[in-house]
């Protein structure tokens, strides 16, 4: 079908122009032209005859074949459901238009839709762009190797911090280890010592109180002082609570035995884990309290902006903060020379003075927390209706100067 469509296509053509005859005339010698074609030939400086066979020829023979014209009509307007010929026209598609990005037929050139756009052929326009496409392709594999190349580097990268993490993670545990094998020896011999101790007499032993107990003021004893204990973990020997470094924000600091953090200007790589603080120059305490009484100090001397606390376990770790009970953070702070509580609105903290040292008291049966300076015997503040099932300490500090230190457990003696 297609190649009867293009004999009759053929049959029905110009030699002149190659479209499709208009105005179609046909000479003595059977020849057929378009009649505008054949005359604009002659007129330009030709002899009348015919191009073909050069057989002499007349304007007179210019008469215009309604019959064939008709046929080539409606071989257009069959043409115009074809694929390959243009809609308009039912020409052959022979041309490219540049702006409207579309093959058109050579009367489309002279069309009021085309007026003005660049046309090349279409054998040519197929070639670049099937050059581009395949320029485009290998563009996008390039780009797409280079990506994948990175997400392999990238990769490679994760794995080995993970493995330099688990092995200090390895390192520090074994510290601890060794810490806690060092200080129940210690811990042992004292025991040892005091229970020798409370073999003897009386007076032997209060002379020996103070070498026992690890304080070496024999005068204060002397005065029948009254000992007690306070904030000490009889099983390590150390500050009741640390710092998580898995949650430490990257622009922090933190002491090897975990218990002070310093703000730096610079900003630290360190693994992106989900429970890392992301924006804020935040962290949490690594104890998890879920019942009981707890409490902790945190020494504030000298640092002038500062946040410590409570907050829940739920918080997320990712993006800015709004420090208030109802979103699961009860705290105090200091920023530019003022103490408030954190509630929604913030409170100003009443004092005589300026604390050098803070104590944080939790006490999850009771659902509070109060914030104490040690020095004073009245709160600073009070958090009550705690409402979380997980609290951890929490600290925060954007001091570039000066860290906050949370204490060590310590025995105290007490004059009466």
């Amino acid at each position: 079908m297609a190649t009867k469509q293009s004999h009759l296509a053929e049959d029905l053509s110009c030699p002149i122009c190659g479209s499709i005859l208009q105005k179609p005339v046909v000479l003595f010698c059977r020849h057929r032209f378009c009649k505008v074609c054949l005359e604009s030939l002659w007129n330009s400086g030709g002899s009348c005859e015919c191009p073909l066979c050069c057989q002499p020829s007349s304007m007179g023979e210019l008469i215009v074949n309604t019959t064939l014209e008709k046929t080539c009509e409606g071989f257009l307007e069959r043409r115009k459901n074809d694929p390959l010929a243009c809609k308009e026209h039912g020409e052959t598609l022979s041309l490219f238009c540049l702006e409207d990005l579309e093959p058109t037929c050579s009367k489309c050139k002279s069309s009021a839709n085309h007026k003005g756009h660049r046309l090349y052929p279409l054998n040519e326009a197929s070639h670049d762009c099937k050059s581009q496409a395949e320029n485009t392709e290998r563009k996008i594999r390039e780009e797409f190797e280079a990506l994948h190349q990175f997400l392999r580097d990238e990769e490679a990268s994760r794995l080995s911090m993970l493995k330099q993490e688990k092995e200090e993670k390895r390192q520090m545990m074994n510290d601890k280890i060794e810490d806690l094998e060092n200080d129940i020896t210690s811990l042992s011999n004292i025991i040892r010592t005091v229970e020798q101790e409370m073999r003897s007499q009386d007076v032997p032993f209060l002379k020996n109180l103070a070498y026992s107990t690890g304080s070496r003021d024999d005068n204060r004893l002397a005065r029948k002082d009254r000992v007690y204990i306070t904030q000490f973990d009889f099983r390590t020997g150390k500050s009741p609570v640390t710092l998580d470094p898995n949650t430490a924000a990257s622009c922090f600091l933190l002491s090897e035995d975990l218990t002070t953090i310093q703000c730096c200007s610079q900003t630290f790589k360190l693994p992106e884990n989900p429970e890392r603080f992301d924006i804020g120059a935040e962290v949490l305490g690594y104890e998890c309290f879920s019942s009981g009484r707890h409490s902790w100090e945190v020494e504030v001397k000298n640092n002038t902006y500062w946040v410590i606390g409570v907050a829940s376990g739920s918080i997320s770790r990712k993006g800015k903060h709004v420090l208030t009970p109802a979103e699961g953070f009860w705290t105090i702070r200091l920023r530019n020379g003022e103490y408030k509580a954190c509630t929604a609105p913030w409170s100003p903290l009443t004092m005589t003075k300026e604390p050098q040292v803070v104590r944080v008291v939790l006490d999850m049966n009771r659902s509070r927390v109060t914030f104490y300076d040690p020095r004073e015997r009245t709160p600073l503040f009070t958090y009550t209706d705690i409402s979380t099932l997980r609290a951890f300490p929490y600290f925060c500090s954007a001091c570039k100067e000066h860290p906050l230190k949370v204490l060590p457990g310590w025995i105290s003696i007490k004059t009466d």
